[in-house]
């Protein structure tokens, strides 16, 4: 009898978005099942691509069994970032391996985090308040978007073929595009793309320096905490440090 090489996966999770779906023009079911990455998975992921961003939310689309009613590349910054992270336990296990200096013993040295430990903000009201900020100098209201993975791909693109056409550029425009991004509209009105660049351009620094915390605050108000609490593997004290993704995250040494 020939035997059934057929294999079926065995691990999922149900999670929930941390912005609720409460943050999209259209309604959004928050709920998430997410099966465990295959080898298949895995050669997605490592194939080359000029948009990185789209390959990493195909391949949690792809991961998904029960999605919602949005595209990963769609979503926020903090949806999509969470998603990866989930993605990442249910295929590898919470345990992360990361080299830590301690501000304790001053050592370096290799300690094992748990991903489940790192803080998920979730949506709250002040959220609402936060998208409209009147900048300090021009007096401008500005309401401010959501960054998406594919918006942080068309700012990649978009430099890159700037950069190709104004031969002896020697300023990076990643900055002004990112700026640009982060505007969804001007006193109310929805502006078109070539007086937004205007208008960008002619920022003085302080309303530009205003603008691009008051879009951090907004854009890092939902999804995964950029730290995380490890403990020292010398001294043992636990210490707070920026969270990396290194190749432990998608190949961790077992």
């Amino acid at each position: 009898m020939e035997a059934d090489n057929k294999v079926s996966y065995t691990i999922s999770e149900t999670c929930i978005l941390p912005s609720r779906g409460l943050i999209y023009d259209e309604q959004v079911n928050p709920e998430v099942e997410l099966r465990s990455m295959t080898m298949e998975d895995e050669m997605r992921r490592q194939a080359y691509s000029e948009t990185p961003n789209r390959v990493l939310c195909d391949l949690i689309e792809n991961c998904m069994v029960k999605k919602p009613n949005i595209h990963v590349y769609d979503m926020c910054l903090g949806d999509y970032e969470y998603l990866l992270h989930r993605l990442r336990v249910v295929t590898y296990g919470a345990d992360y391996n990361m080299i830590i200096s301690c501000p304790i013993c001053r050592e370096v040295s290799e300690t094992t985090c748990n991903l489940d430990d790192l803080e998920v903000h979730g949506y709250d009201e002040s959220i609402e308040s936060m998208k409209i900020i009147k900048l300090p100098v021009c007096g401008k209201e500005i309401e401010l978007r959501f960054l998406t993975p594919r918006i942080m791909d068309n700012i990649a693109t978009r430099a890159k073929e700037i950069k190709k056409k104004a031969k002896g550029l020697t300023v990076d425009p990643t900055y002004k595009l990112t700026l640009q991004a982060m505007i969804k509209k001007i006193d109310g009105q929805t502006v078109s793309a070539a007086a937004l660049e205007s208008f960008v351009s002619q920022m003085l620094m302080k309303d530009v320096n205003y603008l691009e915390q008051k879009s951090n605050e907004l854009n890092g108000k939902v999804g995964v905490d950029p730290n995380i609490v490890c403990k020292c593997g010398k001294c043992g004290h636990d210490v707070v440090v920026p969270f990396r993704i290194t190749n432990e995250f998608f190949r961790p040494q077992i």
